[in-house]
């Protein structure tokens, strides 16, 4: 799998790589949407986590710039924050899954090839801190 992981903090895309990356899986990393959006043009991910809340183009303007052009491509919104409407947000970007970090355990079933290119589930606004969303 080619997985991009998008968060202005370093600490957290060694945390998401650690979690989410298998030992044969190419990995890049950036730290801003503008970034994120050129990576996924030039590195053709087949998975990307990004971070919701970035300086400069947030995460739901990138996720939305990439998903209008590279359909074929997953995102994962990964936040801090498991709030209704950052998840309604995510959901209208094109994000097929929303991960609060307190829980990114459960990061690598969402990006397994099989669940990154199935169907979406809907979430709720009371939807845990890991769910797919369609």
């Amino acid at each position: 799998m080619k997985l991009l992981i998008v968060d202005d903090h370093a600490g957290i895309r060694a945390m998401i790589r650690q979690v989410a990356a298998l030992p044969n899986d190419a990995v890049r990393e950036c730290a801003s949407g503008e970034d994120a959006v050129c990576l996924a043009r030039e590195f053709s991910p087949d998975v990307i986590t990004m971070d919701a809340r970035l300086p400069g183009l947030s995460g739901f303007v990138a996720t939305a710039a990439i998903c209008a052009s590279h359909p074929s491509i997953k995102v994962v919104m990964v936040s801090a924050y498991d709030q209704p409407e950052l998840r309604r947000a995510a959901q209208s970007a094109g994000a097929v899954g929303y991960i609060v970090k307190d829980d990114l355990s459960s990061l690598r079933p969402l990006l397994s090839p099989d669940r990154a290119k199935a169907q979406p589930s809907v979430a709720s606004p009371e939807s845990g801190p890991h769910e797919r969303i369609g």
